[in-house]
């Protein structure tokens, strides 16, 4: 299997993880960013259990140490991930982040890897930023098109959009994202496929383990284990816990996925098709907000749609000319 049919079921599967991340983080199911990276760590870590027994062995020092270097990045990357998502719309958040994760893949990989890019690629790149930036912008009242026909209309005092707070999270998020693919390359060119994920999700978890020692963060992973929430029926905490099993199953599938293609294939490349989610969740978003808007509701006014769609239509022309 070619590693590109790959890195396009992975990024399927992660627009859905996304989605249902969105539903349980803005319905207050956990809010402790840091707990709920812990579940994805503990469940990865069980996974990685499975496969010891096929393909672990102990690496070369300097392999060991990326690894578990690369797997603690993921980790703190997650974090800032998802705080940016319980704070704004996850069509802005995960084009923020996802459209900036493979330019500071593509600049790592220039220093670290010695990949040498083009003139075509370098273009590219400004147009994954541009774009990534125009999701992320907050035009206020309704959308670009609004705000621009009331500034135009404006003899003085043109004011710029208001950049959302959650775009300073999914900065550091995209570029320590970027940090981890690289150094996971790095893993892969020099062990196998199996060990060097065993190796980077172990850096994962003892990561988050580290974090329990906060008493906060201790408490809230207590709280998030009962059963019976203040204002939940057992009804209502069964779904969520059904939505949270789906999407982790999702996102499991997919960072292995995902990263079954950067071993395959290059890493920059990889994650140049992960625009493909972009317009995943923007579907998804849409469906959800007219047929369940208990579950997750954004706004989509006319303007605000045009706004994201020019937005992602500006990142695939980047990620077209990034192959």
């Amino acid at each position: 299997m070619s590693w590109f049919l790959v890195a396009l079921i992975a990024y399927f599967l992660n627009a859905v993880a996304m989605t249902v991340d969105k539903t349980l983080l803005k319905k207050g199911g956990i809010k402790n960013p840091v707990v709920y990276t812990f579940y994805i760590a503990a469940l990865g870590s069980v996974l990685m259990l499975f496969v010891i027994p096929f393909g672990f062995f102990v690496p070369a020092v300097i392999t060991a140490i990326a690894a578990l270097i690369s797997g603690a990045v993921f980790a703190w990357a997650l974090i800032l991930m998802f705080d940016a998502l319980g704070k704004d719309d996850a069509t802005r958040v995960t084009a923020a982040i996802g459209g900036l994760v493979p330019v500071f893949v593509f600049i790592l990989a220039w220093f670290v890897l010695e990949e040498a890019f083009s003139t075509r690629q370098i273009i590219a790149a400004v147009l994954l930023i541009a774009g990534a930036f125009l999701m992320s912008l907050d035009f206020q009242t309704h959308g670009a098109l609004s705000w621009l026909k009331k500034k135009l209309g404006l003899s003085q005092g043109l004011i710029l959009p208001h950049i959302r707070k959650a775009l300073w999270l999914a900065l550091p998020s995209a570029a320590l994202f970027g940090v981890s693919h690289i150094l996971t390359k790095f893993v892969y060119n020099n062990t196998t496929f199996l060990n060097g994920f065993i190796w980077t999700r172990l850096g994962s978890f003892v990561v988050v383990l580290l974090l329990l020692f906060s008493v906060k963060n201790r408490r809230d992973l207590k709280n998030s284990l009962k059963r019976n929430k203040k204002g939940k029926s057992s009804a209502e905490q069964k779904k969520s816990g059904l939505r949270f099993l789906f999407g982790q199953a999702c996102g499991g599938a997919s960072a292995l996925l995902q990263q079954y293609a950067i071993f395959l294939g290059s890493v920059a490349l990889v994650n140049a098709v992960s625009g493909v989610q972009y317009a995943i969740v923007f579907i998804l978003v849409i469906i959800l907000t007219k047929t369940a808007p208990k579950l997750l509701k954004e706004k989509l006014t006319r303007e605000v749609v045009i706004q994201k769609v020019l937005a992602i239509i500006i990142i695939a022309a980047g990620l077209y000319l990034i192959r």
